[in-house]
């Protein structure tokens, strides 16, 4: 049994689904302790609270947005600078609570603080994440502007760690390795154990999910659907048009999505695989600012399963013009090629099984 750190970016939900999983997948075979920020503590430390995996809140990048619901890069500047501010600090306590407690290797989802913390005590780190992908995947045909995003990604994932001893890139798509890529796995995306085990069918219902910063536009669009649309994301409320407004909470959500017509949300790559998986046709509405949602978007139309629309764009044509061609992007991608649960554990298992002092 090894001892194992696992520290995650904590925007969203993306990351925080992902390293449950994993958790799910390993807790019983190896001591956790996993490092959260933000949006993943608050859906971690709940789940745990009082079992067999520690759950310490830690502190994290965030974004900023702007009033048009785009990331602002000056206010996004100003919070890496105070991220940057507490990070010697978090560092140290971190690597001494590592060292402390005889850690024998750390996991990280797209967090810079854990993998310095790492260095710092002398632990080999791990990463499994999805942002990976752009470093060591061939992007080449993407258009030039979307290729010059996943470019940029590639720097900023250099940005935040780059000593990992091997690297786990989990996605909804596949990609082929660039050349001379090494040290790398690619797997599918990390299914939460409700999803797998859901039944799926195709009801009236259109599943969205938005974060609290979507803007006016998305929601007329929305309220005029020609089929329910049942919102998560922004909590409860009273109905408004087509828009009943729904509690999150992991069972409901996932019952809902499995028995969904089609999908609207943005183009994050955890909801992404989660839909396609149980085969959901998928408007996408890529975050402004987001380079990897808008090549995740470039991706989900290369395979055929649905197709994005800038979210500040978005009308009540454009929610039932995809409805009207949902049918053509149902089903269109196996489920056996989305679903990476068993191709990950196997992977990280060889690097706990190489690197982890026992």
């Amino acid at each position: 049994m090894a001892h194992i750190f696992y520290s995650m970016a904590g925007e969203g939900r993306g990351h925080a689904s992902r390293v449950r999983t994993m958790t799910e997948l390993l807790r019983g075979r190896h001591s956790l302790t996993l490092l959260a920020p933000g949006d993943a503590f608050d859906m971690l430390e709940p789940a745990y609270r009082g079992s067999d995996v520690r759950v310490q809140r830690i502190a994290g990048l965030r974004f900023a947005y702007d009033a048009r619901q785009r990331v602002a890069p000056l206010g996004t500047g100003r919070l890496v600078l105070e991220y940057l501010g507490g990070l010697r600090r978090q560092t140290a306590e971190l690597a001494a609570r590592m060292r402390d407690e005889g850690a024998d290797l750390l996991v990280t989802d797209y967090d810079p603080g854990g993998p310095r913390a790492a260095d710092r005590a002398g632990i080999p780190y791990i990463a499994l994440d999805h942002q990976s992908c752009f470093t060591y995947g061939d992007f080449g045909w993407l258009p030039g502007p979307l290729r010059r995003r996943a470019a940029l990604v590639r720097v900023v994932n250099h940005a935040l760690y780059h000593r990992q001893r091997h690297t786990i890139s989990s996605s909804f798509f596949r990609p082929q390795p660039r050349r001379g890529a090494r040290e790398v796995t690619f797997v599918g995306a990390l299914m939460r154990a409700p999803v797998l085990a859901a039944a799926r069918t195709t009801g009236e219902h259109v599943v969205a999910y938005c974060r609290r910063t979507v803007g006016e536009n998305v929601l007329a669009a929305l309220a005029e659907c020609p089929r329910p649309v049942r919102l998560f994301g922004l909590g409860t409320g009273a109905p408004r048009g087509a828009i009943t407004f729904e509690p999150f909470g992991e069972e409901s959500f996932v019952a809902a999505l499995a028995s969904a017509h089609a999908v609207v949300a943005s183009a994050g790559n955890q909801l992404l695989g989660e839909a396609l998986f149980l085969g959901k046709p998928f408007l996408a509405l890529p975050e402004t600012g987001q380079h990897e949602q808008a090549v995740n978007v470039a991706w989900l139309e290369r395979l055929g399963a649905g197709r994005g629309v800038a979210p500040l764009a978005l009308t009540a044509a454009d929610v039932r013009a995809f409805l009207g061609e949902a049918e053509r992007f149902r089903d269109k991608v196996d489920p056996a090629l989305v679903a990476g649960n068993a191709d990950a554990v196997a992977a990280l298992e060889r690097q706990i099984e190489r690197f982890a002092r026992r």
